[in-house]
Parts: C-alpha cells; structure tokens; sequence
C-alpha cells in the first residue's frame, strides 16, 4: 500500500487563502469613484511623510485633533475629503491586485523623495564646505523656541576639518520673529590639540526685537582652531513662541580689513 505524501509548505488554510487572492486578482479597473492610483500613491505618500513629521514634532501636535487637522490638511491639497480617502483605500483593500501596485507606487515615490532629499544636502554640503565665504550651518534653517519647549537654547559645534584656515571669521545669523524679549549669543574658538584645549576664545552678545540679528568670532591667524560652537538663548514670556527663520554659520576667509574685530573677543587660558 502506497501512502500518500504530503506537501511541504502546504497547510489546510492556504487553499482558501489563495482562492481569495485569485479572486482578488481577477478585478479590474479602477472605477472613477475611487481616487485613481497614480494620485492616490502620491497622497499615501504625503500621508506617510506628515505622520514622520508629526511623530518628530509632538510638541506642536499634542493631541488628536491637532493632528486631524494636519491631515486634513493634507487632503485639501489633494482635493478630496476624508469619506473619499476612506471608501478608496476600502475598495484598494478589496482588490489585491490593485492594492499592492498602489503600495509598491507609494514606495517608490518615497524612496525617491529621500533620494532627492539625500542629493540636494550633499550637493549643498559640497558647495558650503569649500570656499571664501560659504554656509557651514549643521543645524536646521527654522526654529521655534517657547517655554513649554524642554530646552530654549539652540547650540551648533563644529570640529575642525581639511576646509579650515587660519584668520577664518564665524557669522551667526537669524531673522526673528516675535522677539519680544532678550537673547543671548554667544561663540567661542577653541585651541589646542586632540588631547586637550589650551586656550577658548568667546563672544557675547544680547539682543531684542524682530528682524536680523548676528554676532561674529574671528579665529587666530596664527594658530588652527580645534573647535568652533556657540548657543542662542531665548526669553519668552508664557506661552510666547519666539521663531528663528534662515539661521545661518557663514565662515569667511580672513579679511585684513576686518580681522581687528578680534578686539571684542575675551580669551581664556585653561592650565594644564
């Protein structure tokens, strides 16, 4: 008598299964009731990247309605409203096939944001890294500072790298808004070595009120810095939010003309 074998990797549930997808498979066309693919990948994706944002901005979206909102503003842009995203993304649920090429879509328009994303900072990263007057800036461009924030103070430090030079000057600059009280700058130079610092040149400085601000450090033309950094330190009153829009580092080469500025630095010799 000859036994029956069974299949490897088969289970009693997977028939059905499988009939279920080639069901789904044999659908076809998109109605024009149901948000068309290419717009619905492109919405998905929008969808996906205000969820990132979110998640990296609680702060500003505390609640659920506060990130309905958000969402709702995403449909806007798309010109549909909620009831329509929800009986398209049902019916791409019911057709498999339709499903995972609106998926796969999805992906490939994220993936390429990110590509873009990823070239447009190397390419400015290349240019700023290199030259007599260029953007070295780490951080991001806007800032919103406010009490209910855990910190009011936004810091940079940068080491030193191939691009620098002796006698280079470092430029941190913002447009305020809503700067009602005062903030205070601060830069400072470090010198020494790998192992230890053996001198800090800084400067300070305080400010009020709306529009452009900066403050300046001019790096020893005798001697490579180690270490670049700084902080802007905000006051806000309450629930006062104070903004920071084109923050900016813009390091120049040395300037004859100016490099009598160091005159407003302090320096500090640390001992041994």
């Amino acid at each position: 008598m000859v036994k029956r074998q069974k299949t490897p990797g088969l289970s009693k549930p997977f028939i059905p299964v499988a009939l279920l997808l080639m069901s789904f498979a044999g659908c076809s066309k998109v109605p024009s009731s149901v948000v068309q693919p290419e717009e619905m990948a492109l919405l998905m994706a929008d969808i996906h990247t205000g969820e990132a944002v979110v998640e990296q901005n609680r702060q500003y979206y505390p609640d659920d309605s506060a990130r309905q909102v958000f969402r709702q503003s995403i449909y806007m842009k798309h010109g549909i409203t909620p009831e329509q995203f929800d009986s398209s993304l049902s019916w791409y649920g019911h057709h498999i096939t339709e499903y995972m090429a609106l998926y796969d879509r999805t992906i490939e328009i994220l993936e390429n944001r990110l590509s873009e994303t990823g070239n447009r900072i190397a390419a400015e990263n290349a240019i700023s890294m290199a030259g007599d007057s260029v953007d070295v800036w780490p951080g991001a461009r806007y800032i919103t500072l406010a009490d209910r924030m855990p910190s009011k103070i936004m810091t940079f430090s940068l080491p030193a790298d191939p691009n620098w030079e002796r006698g280079d000057s470092y430029t941190l600059r913002a447009k305020f808004f809503n700067h009602q009280d005062n903030s205070v700058w601060g830069l400072a130079a470090d010198y020494g070595d790998s192992i230890a610092v053996r001198r800090t040149e800084y400067v300070a400085a305080t400010f009020s009120g709306d529009g452009w601000r900066e403050v300046a450090i001019y790096s020893d033309s005798t001697e490579m810095p180690v270490r670049v950094y700084g902080y802007v330190n905000i006051s806000t009153r309450g629930a006062t939010e104070v903004r920071l829009d084109s923050v900016e580092l813009v390091r120049k080469r040395l300037n004859p003309r100016t490099y009598n500025q160091r005159y407003r630095q302090r320096s500090v010799v640390l001992k041994p």
